[in-house]
């Protein structure tokens, strides 16, 4: 009987000691132990700031102008707003945000009787929806991630349009609840009828929980 409840403490113990034991891997002496993360820190809430590179002819035909096969526009605005990471499972993550962007449409017309410039104040709102992919694992202090998804975009008059996102990213200080990130994003799609295309090159502070 003594015999049976020295093996049924000893069990007990291991059983204990071993989840503990897994969080670390053997290392050279001269080497720390990684930080731990918690299980927990697996959401992240972000402010994205950065400027986006976009091309269109849909400006051009917004404000009346004569609109023309060689009529064509650009927009390079200053890019702000929240982001949140929703934890689905393993490496995965729904991410919801809103990006405002600010800049100075510059168009050219081209028409019979010559070359027109006009230039014009925008401000458009974007609701994003991303399915992230997270590269590297909790103890990486660098983790890479892709995101592939969708945007809505709002532009002035309420005109609306839908561009497809691709993008890869990455994070610092990933084992820290504050972190930053840096990422690139890929938008091309449809505005008020017209294509529309850019790119967002966008840093933001992060915090995970």
């Amino acid at each position: 009987m003594r015999t049976f409840l020295r093996i049924a403490a000893a069990a007990a113990l291991l059983a204990v000691a071993a989840p503990a034991a897994a969080q670390y891997t053997f290392l050279s002496p001269d080497q720390q132990p990684p930080p731990l993360r918690l299980e927990g820190w697996r959401n992240t809430v972000r402010v994205n700031v950065g400027v986006g590179l976009y091309n269109s002819d849909w400006y051009v035909c917004a404000y009346g102008w004569t609109c023309a096969p060689t009529s064509y526009a650009s927009w390079v605005p200053f890019v702000v707003g929240p982001q949140f990471d929703l934890h689905i499972s393993g490496p995965s993550a729904i991410s919801l945000g809103l990006l405002i962007g600010f800049g100075t449409v510059k168009s050219t017309v081209v028409t019979s009787t010559g070359q027109v410039d006009h230039s014009a104040k925008v401000t458009t709102y974007e609701p994003t929806l991303d399915y992230v992919v997270l590269l590297g694992t909790p103890l990486s202090d660098t983790a890479g991630r892709l995101r592939f998804g969708g945007g809505l975009l709002i532009g002035p008059d309420t005109k609306l349009g839908f561009l497809g996102r691709v993008g890869a990213g990455v994070a610092f200080f990933n084992t820290n609840r504050w972190g930053v990130g840096l990422d690139l994003v890929l938008e091309g799609g449809s505005m008020n009828g017209s294509w529309m295309g850019g790119v967002q090159l966008v840093a933001s502070p992060e915090f995970r929980f």
